[in-house]
């Protein structure tokens, strides 16, 4: 799940580079709220070739801390149905925010600072 036609093609050549097979990508656009979230999840979680979810996030026009709440309301809102491991990576404003945000939700959601860090989350994850 990304936000820029960019980003997607960036994020999917870093999980290619890592081993894997991208199944799809989301672009969310400017907004990423809870709702918007949510949706997204769903959507991607239809695909049974989805192992994880990657959230790669540039906080330029919508803020990270924004993003990151949507991420954790979404999830408290989707409880088991998410059953893959979800690494989200937001950098731009608020970006410090945010990973604390998601560090301290309690919810089983990895967070990253650095593109590669979030592909070896994902790596990790998957092993």
């Amino acid at each position: 799940m990304v936000n820029g036609a960019g980003l997607a093609m960036a994020t999917m050549d870093l999980i290619k580079y890592a081993g894997f097979e991208p199944a799809n990508f989301l672009d969310v656009g400017g907004t990423a709220d809870a709702k918007r979230v949510e949706t997204a999840f769903r959507i991607i979680l239809k695909d049974q070739n989805v192992k994880a979810i990657l959230i790669n996030i540039f906080g330029g026009i919508v803020r990270c801390d924004r993003v990151a709440q949507g991420v954790v309301d979404a999830y408290k809102n989707m409880g088991d149905a998410i059953n893959v491991p979800i690494i989200v990576r937001l950098q731009g404003t608020n970006a410090a925010i945010a990973k604390e945000l998601i560090d301290n939700s309690g919810m089983p959601i990895l967070s990253a600072v650095e593109f590669q860090e979030a592909a070896d989350q994902v790596t990790a994850a998957l092993s």
